[in-house]
């Protein structure tokens, strides 16, 4: 059952409707980024769901499909929202919605009363999560896949279940990173087992 779980969860992931052979041909890879996350199957499956639905109410609400640019990140039931409001009611309006989601833990609302951000600032952004990405992936003291890396307008937002000890090193290196106006972190707390890898 498990087993079935997990390559249920690589099609989902993979957003995968056409050609069957780049369906297969990233299964194998995907599998393992599903089974190393300290997440079990289940959540992952429900992070995905939240995160769908409450997208989907967004663009929904004709109000808030025109006039902001959210993001909606679910990590172990925990949802957190950032972008771009023109104000804080239309801001507000978007938190009161997600919080209705039956399976959400907690809520965390950094959505940020501006203008949205321009092509040129999300392309930048991108790319400093991808730099951010790979450091934490090369460094040999932390499992950078347990790591959930989102940018908005050069603020860096943290998302995970890591050890204090890989908590420390992967905020140091956000916050290193050249072109990061600030680093906000949501972890929660873990304690590694016998069966995580060495």
């Amino acid at each position: 059952m498990k087993y079935l779980k997990l390559i249920f969860a690589c099609i989902i992931i993979q957003q995968l409707s056409g050609c069957a052979v780049a369906l297969f041909a990233g299964a194998a890879s995907t599998t393992a980024v599903v089974a190393s996350d300290r997440r079990d199957v289940d959540t992952q499956l429900t992070d995905l769901s939240i995160e769908r639905e409450i997208n989907k109410w967004i663009e929904e609400s004709p109000s808030l499909a025109k006039q902001t640019n959210i993001k909606v990140v679910s990590h172990n039931k925990n949802v957190l929202l950032i972008g771009q409001a023109p104000s804080g009611m239309l801001r507000d309006k978007v938190a009161n919605l997600a919080s209705t989601h039956g399976d959400l833990h907690d809520l965390y609302n950094e959505i940020r009363i501006s203008k949205t951000t321009t092509p040129a600032q999300r392309t930048k952004d991108s790319w400093l999560t991808t730099k951010i990405k790979t450091r934490m992936l090369a460094d040999k003291e932390l499992d950078g896949q347990q790591v959930k890396i989102m940018t908005e307008n050069g603020e860096v937002f943290l998302m995970g279940m890591l050890t204090a000890y890989e908590k420390k090193i992967a905020i140091t290196i956000a916050r290193n990173m050249d072109g990061v106006n600030r680093v906000i972190e949501i972890f929660e707390p873990y304690t590694k087992t016998n069966n995580d890898a060495q």
